[in-house]
């Protein structure tokens, strides 16, 4: 009888595995119509957009403007601030499993250090993640759900990726009504003391969407780090595009 009742228990537990994973896929689906639909998200996998804002450097709230590009596995960044007068302009950019990160103070490159693999695949990764439509694939994630927050005074519905082979959560939280992504959160890396990249919890906190060529894209973008606030940003000049030219993500030597 013990044994029995185990075996019921096993079907009951997997059952309700299988009833989570269901509900996850439902709560995915529904972020990927309201976001403009799978066709058109596959459609334009390519984005390039301005952005102007605040940063918070070693204890400095900075105003920052700059641009980004990115599609499949390439991705570049610059950003520009100013520090007592001195202009400083960070340049990022990966292509496939290659990397570059530069600094300039004024005209002088203070800094160029390759990017490790590892945060390239941690962005990769982000950037599939916040696709959605590959998130569906059962080769490459597990979802599951966990329990609806609150986020910005409002019911978000929490979603769990965990990336196949790697032991790495991603956190997607959908807003109820609209299901337009509210909130990402994961295991990441940001500036430490010296501009040195650690490990931080990363929170990032996309608004104000509006529709660009048939998709829902944030004009409004806030990041945490470690729970603190260390970038706020307008989105501008957005586009979505087919394809970008190769020549945007080349590293120099």
């Amino acid at each position: 009888m013990r044994l029995w009742l185990l075996g019921v228990a096993a079907v009951l537990a997997a059952a309700g595995v299988a009833a989570a994973d269901d509900k996850a896929d439902a709560v995915v689906k529904k972020a990927i119509e309201a976001q403009g639909g799978a066709d058109t998200m596959n459609k334009y996998p390519a984005a390039r957009f301005t952005m102007k804002g605040e940063i918070s450097v070693m204890g400095m709230d900075l105003e920052l403007s700059g641009d980004m590009a990115f599609v499949s596995d390439k991705f570049r960044m610059n950003i520009n601030t100013s520090v007592m007068g001195q202009p400083i302009v960070v340049h990022q950019v990966v292509n496939g499993d290659k990397g570059k990160r530069t600094v300039k103070v004024g005209d002088m490159a203070v800094q160029a250090t390759n990017i490790e693999k590892d945060e390239i695949e941690l962005s990769r990764l982000g950037r599939q993640v916040e696709k959605l439509t590959p998130l569906l694939d059962a080769k490459k994630f597990t979802l599951r759900t966990g329990e609806d927050e609150d986020v910005n005074g409002k019911k978000a519905a929490l979603v769990i990726a965990t990336p196949k082979g790697l032991d790495r959560e991603f956190k997607l939280y959908f807003d109820k009504d609209s299901g337009l992504l509210v909130k990402s959160a994961h295991q990441g890396k940001g500036p430490g003391e010296g501009g040195a990249q650690v490990d931080v919890y990363q929170e990032s906190f996309p608004s104000e969407y509006k529709k660009v060529n048939g998709l829902q894209v944030p004009t409004r973008l806030e990041i945490h780090n470690d729970g603190k606030k260390f970038m706020t940003a307008t989105l501008s000049d957005y586009e979505v595009l087919e394809k970008l030219d190769d020549a945007e993500f080349k590293i120099d030597d």
